[in-house]
Order: structure tokens, then sequence, then C-alpha cells
């Protein structure tokens, strides 16, 4: 009875942290987004609707084993926390190993708290079985598929595609962090436009075409997109990175103010450099841009966690889920040709490009730029799809409040990719904006 009363012990301590977190604290964490990535190694809410069942059914799970000399039924339960406790642990000894993880706090909670309680538990669980054909299924089995899955998610490398023939207005500068591919036309006043998140340069062709009747136009992928190279593996992904990668290219280049452009996840990363270094950016053009700390659609969510993030960024690598994936940003579908799907298809097949998928989505958080919104002082454009169907038009409205000086114009009948989707209603916008 004692090992019982010890493996239910453990079920209600989970069940009252769980209530406790319900309550809007966060001990012993700061801030809810440091609970959830020390927790589960990802971000998560801990809303109450979210922790309330969780704490449930960790009361559930104590009554089970608490039950399960007695009831059939509760040992059924038993026999698939057994099985779930034998995939955490397999997954805990996985993480322990995977160098991106290393000296975060998951990791060291991973280490020496999470995967060994799980072990015990487990060691637990299979001595209350009573039916031997259970004993022996509920640790082979979801030790095999943990195992099998892992090995795809963290062994697995998409084969990179032959980088295509430089366009003619490719340029590439050497800076102690990478080799940056950008494009550049034109003459006068500098505009700098950042590649879109997970896109090539190319994506602002039709702007570049544009743009660069009067103005010098830069085109530059940032580390992670397109065909810039980094020249090690240590680069971290997040905001401080991005926006130090962006500093470095205009230093190289001695561009000491321009206006800066970017759509999507670079919108962010342009947004965070113009707060940090507000002498250096003259005007922005947003398009469909992160900066707001609000939930990315749930694909994208899923990268944030262990396992699944290179999981499912290796599996989106492919030419068939790029195009599934391309189509969904486009109202107008009949631009997505098989040229333009090569075009961005083929970066994303690079090792470091297929990182920065899963490591962005969890390097950046986007409180810090939505918190310094109000203290924005460039004017501002921001152009959205009101058809966008990864970032909600109604954000357009949130920056509009949030920022002092923003114009901001919603597309009908525009998705997320607006450079492509929309080019010739969304140039002349640029055009007016930057006059």
């Amino acid at each position: 009875m004692g090992i019982r009363k010890l493996a239910a012990a453990v079920h209600i301590l989970l069940a009252a942290a769980h209530v406790y977190w319900a309550t809007g604290a966060t001990w012993p964490a700061p801030d809810e987004r440091s609970l959830s990535r020390a927790v589960i190694g990802g971000e998560a809410s801990f809303a109450p609707h979210i922790v309330l069942p969780l704490a449930a059914f960790h009361l559930l799970l104590a009554v089970a084993v608490l039950r399960s000399d007695r009831s059939a039924l509760a040992r059924v339960v038993v026999a698939g926390l057994a099985a779930g406790l034998a995939a955490r642990a397999t997954l805990g000894v996985a993480w322990a190993f995977v160098e991106t993880d290393a000296g975060t706090a998951f990791h060291w909670l991973n280490l020496l708290l999470y995967t060994p309680a799980c072990v015990a538990l487990l060691a637990i669980d299979v001595r209350l079985l009573q039916a031997k054909w259970l004993k022996r299924l509920v640790i082979p089995l979801p030790v095999l598929g943990v195992v099998l899955v892992s090995l795809l998610a963290y062994g697995y490398q998409p084969t990179a595609q032959p980088s295509p023939q430089p366009s003619r207005d490719s340029r590439y500068v050497e800076t102690p962090l990478a080799t940056f591919h950008y494009l550049q036309r034109g003459t006068g006043a500098p505009v700098v436009l950042l590649s879109p998140g997970a896109s090539p340069a190319s994506a602002w062709q039709p702007e570049l075409d544009a743009l660069s009747k009067t103005h010098a136009v830069y085109v530059v992928d940032l580390p992670g997109q397109g065909e810039t190279r980094l020249h090690g593996n240590g680069f971290a992904f997040d905001l401080d990175a991005m926006t130090g990668a962006l500093g470095e290219f205009l230093d190289q280049l001695d561009l000491h103010q321009v206006v800066l452009g970017g759509n999507s996840w670079s919108g962010g990363w342009g947004l965070a450099y113009a707060q940090q270094h507000p002498e250096r950016v003259s005007k922005l053009l947003l398009l469909a841009p992160s900066g707001l700390a609000e939930p990315d659609p749930a694909s994208w969510e899923a990268l944030k966690f262990p396992l699944a993030g290179e999981l499912l960024a290796k599996l989106g690598a492919s030419r068939s889920a790029v195009q599934a994936a391309v189509r969904d940003l486009f109202v107008h579908k009949d631009l997505v040709t098989p040229a333009l799907v090569d075009q961005m298809w083929v970066p994303g097949t690079y090792r470091d490009n297929v990182r920065a998928m899963y490591a962005l989505e969890r390097g950046l958080d986007w409180r810090v730029t939505q918190a310094a919104l109000p203290r924005t002082g460039q004017p501002v454009l921001i152009i959205w799809g009101e058809e966008d169907t990864v970032l909600p038009v109604a954000q357009a409205q949130r920056f509009a409040k949030l920022l002092p000086h923003a114009t901001v114009r919603t597309l009908a009948g525009c998705g997320h990719a607006l450079t492509l989707d929309c080019a010739d209603r969304v140039t002349p916008l640029l055009e007016e904006f930057v006059q």
C-alpha cells in the first residue's frame, strides 16, 4: 500500500501545483512564458480553463493508483499512465542530449527532476499491474515509438537542394557572422527590405522593381532565410540575434539611416530594430507584421515544443508541403506557379533555414516589441490583407492604437503573402509612403 500512496501523493501534489497556477501565480518563474518554457519546454497558456482540467486529471490518476488493486478499470488507467510515463522518460533521455536545449531551465529540470521522476513513477505503476501481458507491453511499445520518432526528428535532415543561379540583382557581403545575400538596385535614399519570414529575398521582387526607380533598394536575407549562410552553429535566432544581424549588415554597407520594411516575421524584426536604434530608421513599412504578443496559428505554435518543432520543420521542408503552405498564403492561387514554389522550397531545405523555423518560433519574444510600441517614434505604414490566414487582420487595428504615428491600410481580397499576392496594390502604397 505504501507505494500506492507515494505515487498518488505525487499526482495530488501536481494537481495542487496546477490549482496554484490557475490563480495567476507563476512561482517559481517570473512570468507565465518562463514558467511554461521551464515546465514543458515550450509556450502554452496557464489560464484556469487549461490548468484546472489538468489538475482534475491528476486527481483522477491518484484515485486510479489507489484503487488499482480492486478495480479493473483503475488498472487500465494505470497501464495507460505507465505507457505515458515510459514515453516521457524516453523523450527525457533524448532531450538531455539535444545540444540546442543545453543551458536552459528546461534542460536541467528535465535531466535532474522530470526524467528521474518519470522513471520512478513508471517503476511503481508497473509493480501495481497484475496482468503480465500488460507489464510486457506498457514499456516496450511506447519506448520504441518514441525512439523512432526521435530518430526522425533529431537525426533526419532534408536533402539540401542546389542553390539557384543568382539573379542579376544578387549581391553578397561578408561579415564575421555570415555571408549575407541581398538584392540591390537603384540609387538615392536607401530603402532596406527584409525577406519575409521563411521566404527568400525574391518575394519582394515587384516592390524592388517599383521602388528602385527612385531609391537605392536593398532586399536582404537575414540569417535562417534565403541564401544567407551563417559561419557558425551558435546563432540564437531570437530578437536580439536577428536585430544584431541586421545591424551588422547595415554597418558593412555603410547604411546609416534607412527606410526599413518587412513582412510577417521580418516586419517584427524591422520593428524591433527601429525601436532599439531609432536614429537609424526614418520610416517603417510593415506588411502583416509580427510584433504583438499574440498566439500564432496552431501549426506554428506546435513548433515551440521540443521534438514536435524539429519533426514538423523537417517534414515541412518537402516540396509538396511547401506548395500547400504557400498556396494557403495566397488569395490569388493562380500566382502560385511551379517556379514560385521552387523559389520558396529550395532555400527551405538548407540546414540553418530548417533549424530557423522552430528556433525562431521558440526564441522570438514579441512582448518586448509590443511593450515598446507607444514609444516607437517613426512614421509607420501598416498594410494587411483582409483574408490573412496567418495573422488575423484585426491585429492591424491593435497596431494602429498602440503606434503613435501609424497609417493603416487593409486590403480586401489579399492574403498574408502581400508582396506577391497583391503586389499591384501594395507597391503604390509603398511608393507614396517613402517619398
